[in-house]
């Protein structure tokens, strides 16, 4: 049986998620942040009233529920339900009492004291975090040693075990062996490519399917937890089409810099900025003006895009040259765009079939229509771009 990761995009890539009994790695990059992703798989589980336990020699218990609380995650109730336990193995090393249904007072009984809580959780799920102080303290031979074990014993009992694994200067042969113990391995880097600079993840390995070999930047927030990280996607178009308005409706967060034009209107004189928070994606979004004057902004905002709304005023076709122009300025036509046709509710406005002939648009182009001031279709957009970056 198939278990949710509850990653955000992982499931997909994994072919749905991981088998009960498998084991599966997150190995990161130092300074790179791992530790949610074991803990956003052991709230995801918990929440389907799943057993589970995190073993931690990086954290006394309390300081790891202090941490879901902040990813707006109650383990202290599961833990007070006996659904949830600790495995300590941090606390007697500090000089603190120990805490826990079970603690390690010194590492030769580690390998046992694993065996007995995946006994304890039958079809659930363990956090071993983190497997790179587990090397410090076993060794190198010792610690593949009691992998294998610990693995082969959860298969038996049905129980997944997630891995967190610190990648510091180890040889390259002990890292080998360790990916070769696991049934899957998710790689977490961090990424300098040209100016964007963050972090993704990608699978490496799984046994049970053949997985993408896509890198997805992610974002981990607090509350939250682990998202999708698209690092910019650009709205433009022309003159008081609605671009605007529609960053300020997808947006958790907005700021526009306005200025009241020789008319009835506001105009934007120089961008729009958000940040959307949606189906576990997490993007910032840049807006742009729509008068030719501010042409040279598109050229600088346009750097780095990754996707692109185009805001169309469907009642005013004298305009549709004018966006075609802005989506060649903004390089869009290079990059997933989708067409938004706002203000449907208005007379005179057209359909997406006739937009999508007066700008000779291709049918790979999704054309949306919309009423951005009730946020009507605004979703349908956002959904429709996702589509094209990440499929499905």
């Amino acid at each position: 049986m198939i278990k949710k990761s509850y990653i955000p995009k992982l499931d997909d890539f994994l072919g749905g998620g991981v088998p009960q009994g498998d084991s599966l790695l997150f190995c990161a990059y130092p300074g790179v942040d791992c530790e949610t992703f074991g803990y956003e798989m052991l709230h995801g589980r918990l929440e389907e009233e799943d057993k589970g336990f995190i073993f931690t020699n990086v954290a006394d218990p309390d300081t790891i529920i202090y941490e879901f609380n902040k990813y707006g995650w109650d383990l202290q109730t599961k833990v007070d339900n006996d659904q949830a336990f600790f495995v300590d193995g941090s606390s007697t090393f500090i000089g603190a009492p120990a805490q826990g249904k079970y603690s390690i007072d010194e590492y030769s009984q580690i390998e046992e004291v694993i065996l007995k809580a995946i006994n304890d959780i039958p079809e659930g799920i363990g956090i071993i975090n983190n497997l790179s102080m587990l090397i410090d303290y076993l060794g190198d031979d010792d610690t593949i040693e009691t992998v294998n074990k610990w693995n082969v014993y959860a298969k038996e009992k049905n129980v997944t075990l997630i891995y967190i694994f610190t990648e510091w200067d180890y040889e390259k042969e002990l890292v080998d062996k360790i990916k070769n113990a696991m049934d899957g391995v998710v790689q977490l880097r961090s990424i300098e490519e040209r100016v964007i600079i963050g972090q993704g993840f990608m699978v490496a390995k799984a046994g049970w399917t053949k997985p993408s070999d896509n890198m997805v930047l992610f974002f981990v927030l607090q509350p939250g937890g682990v998202k999708v990280y698209i690092p910019k996607i650009l709205v433009t178009g022309p003159f008081n089409a609605g671009k605007s308005s529609f960053v300020k409706g997808i947006s958790t967060a907005s700021v526009s810099v306005d200025k009241q034009a020789l008319g009835e209107f506001p105009t934007t004189i120089a961008m729009d900025i958000g940040h959307v928070d949606y189906k576990g994606f997490y993007a910032d979004i840049f807006g742009t003006p729509g008068q030719e004057r501010f042409d040279l902004i598109l050229d600088v905002l346009s750097k780095e895009a990754v996707g692109a709304f185009i805001v169309v005023d469907s009642t005013a076709p004298q305009t549709f040259a004018r966006a075609k122009e802005m989506i060649s300025k903004c390089r869009a036509e290079a990059i997933p765009k989708v067409v938004i046709a706002n203000k449907q509710d208005l007379e005179g406005a057209l359909s997406p079939e006739e937009i999508r002939e007066r700008m000779k648009l291709g049918e790979h182009i999704p054309i949306i229509p919309a009423v951005i001031p009730e946020k009507k279709g605004v979703n349908d957009a956002l959904d429709a771009l996702l589509r094209l970056l990440y499929g499905d």
